[in-house]
């Protein structure tokens, strides 16, 4: 009976370590704000007024807004994935109304492969001896001994 306690203590503990973490992150729009918009009739500043900044604006091309959210999951020690993501994309014709509508989800989703390059530098790479004993004998003390080391003051003695 006393060794059922600790166990049974110890298996809540672990049991709510491990549960599942969700966190939402980025865009989240007031319910049906999004179903507001309409296609040629709205400018930027109703867009804003209805459903706030964007996330994004493509760098290129001002005309183009990005809305993003995304969900992160995490279960007890695992790192953190993303369950679910979102994006609309709002492109306005050059008048700055409303052109198109798009939305995009995980299936739209592609992988990246990040390249793997670096970029050489000039000069010599040093050990940690070579740079520590390269300093020897480059630095000197003040030039005449019986100046007072500090800021120069103005006026006489």
């Amino acid at each position: 009976m006393r060794r059922t306690v600790p166990l049974a203590v110890a298996a809540l503990a672990l049991a709510a370590a491990c549960q599942n973490n969700e966190e939402i992150r980025g865009f989240a729009p007031a319910p049906g704000a999004v179903d507001k918009l309409e296609v040629g009739t709205q400018s930027r500043e109703d867009v804003q007024r209805l459903i706030g900044s964007p996330s994004a604006v493509a760098t290129f091309n001002p005309n183009v807004w990005y809305y993003i959210s995304e969900k992160q999951e995490q279960w007890g020690p695992s790192r953190p994935w993303v369950s679910d993501q979102n994006v609309i994309q709002i492109t306005f014709n050059e008048s700055g109304r409303v052109d198109k509508i798009r939305y995009y989800d995980m299936n739209d989703a592609q992988n990246i492969t990040m390249v793997a390059r670096t970029t050489p530098t000039s000069g010599k790479e040093l050990t940690v001896l070579e740079q520590i004993l390269g300093n020897v004998g480059r630095f000197s003390g003040p030039a005449h001994q019986n100046t007072p080391i500090g800021a120069p003051t103005s006026g006489g003695p």
